[in-house]
């Protein structure tokens, strides 16, 4: 199964029609969101939505907006339906791919009303797919966890290390660092608003019809891995069948 495998036109006029599944990865800092993303995307060969990566592309739709007093850096709601409407309605991102991931998105029911509402608009389908890590598991996780500032796409996206040297980038050979959000008192932050938000998320999924596929994250990364790609491919050929549920 590949990424462009389905190609839609929009019948309205008024927006692109995605058609795809709109794969949205939660679950806790830590779990191993990003990795998981990036084993999807180079599986299924899919394009990945970040929240964070847009609005730093796009500084203008939060034109008029007040500065985010967010003590974790979060963004606004409207900024939020800015980004999502310029990305998937405007730009049409994910037009011919049977799929998106949305990489640690969202982060409230709120967001996922927002995402839903974007399904809608486009014909396309809203699933959520959450990793659930236990305490252990995100801390070894957290502490073992390096970036490189150097050659990664994103300070946030966990590197690969050297084959004979785990402490240095594969592609570029510098010494990796600890993530920013990891340091104890943002990383406890993150994890205390998870907790928070993620039974809210669960209802407002559930209130609206939305799968949501829960992967066990305590096993290694590997069979985590193996795992979500196991859940995207039943998500993805759900919404190929007509009449079908995950």
């Amino acid at each position: 199964m590949t990424g462009t495998r389905m190609t839609y036109r929009s019948h309205a006029g008024t927006a692109p029609v995605t058609g795809a599944v709109l794969v949205a990865v939660v679950g806790p800092p830590g779990a191993g969101k990003s990795t998981v993303v990036r084993c999807l995307a180079a599986e299924f060969g899919l394009p990945v939505f970040r929240l964070r990566e847009a609005v730093r592309a796009r500084p203008e739709l939060l034109g008029g907006l007040a500065p985010s007093g967010d003590p974790l850096g979060w963004v606004g709601l409207e900024a939020v339906r800015r980004v999502l409407r310029a990305t998937f309605l405007d730009r049409g991102f994910g037009v011919g791919y049977s799929a998106v991931l949305l990489d640690n998105f969202p982060g409230t029911a709120e967001q996922l009303a927002l995402l839903a509402e974007i399904g809608e608009a486009t014909c396309a389908r809203v699933t959520l797919l959450e990793l659930d890590a236990d305490a252990p598991t995100v801390m070894n996780r957290i502490v073992q966890r390096r970036v490189c500032l150097v050659c990664g796409p994103d300070p946030h996206t966990p590197a690969v290390p050297a084959a004979d040297d785990p402490l240095r980038c594969r592609s570029c050979q510098t010494v990796l660092a600890r993530r920013d959000t990891d340091r104890p008192r943002l990383h406890a932050g993150r994890l205390a608003r998870y907790t928070a938000n993620r039974p809210e998320i669960a209802n407002c999924a559930a209130e609206r019809g939305i799968p949501h596929v829960v992967v066990n994250a305590d096993t290694t990364m590997s069979e985590v891995c193996r795992a979500a790609q196991r859940a995207v491919s039943r998500l993805i050929e759900s919404a190929e069948s007509p009449g079908s549920r995950p």
